[in-house]
């Protein structure tokens, strides 16, 4: 069965992950990018990585203050 706490610890991992593809396309896609109606900026992406950092960061905050149901 699977609780609030695992929920919560998966999408911290997913969130985890989108800040990593935000950091790979800071080193290995040239900025501005166009994708489909929006332009990605460089800062537009250094504060995608900053906002999704924190956002993992208090994810797993929760996660942790959460009890574990054995």
């Amino acid at each position: 069965m699977c609780t609030l706490r695992d929920t919560v610890i998966f999408v911290a991992g997913a969130e985890f992950f989108h800040t990593v593809s935000h950091i790979m396309v800071k080193y290995f896609v040239t900025l501005p990018l166009q994708i489909n109606t929006m332009l990605l900026t460089s800062s537009m992406n250094n504060w995608a990585i900053i906002i999704n950092g924190i956002i993992t960061l208090l994810l797993l905050w929760w996660a942790v203050r959460l009890k574990r149901k054995v």
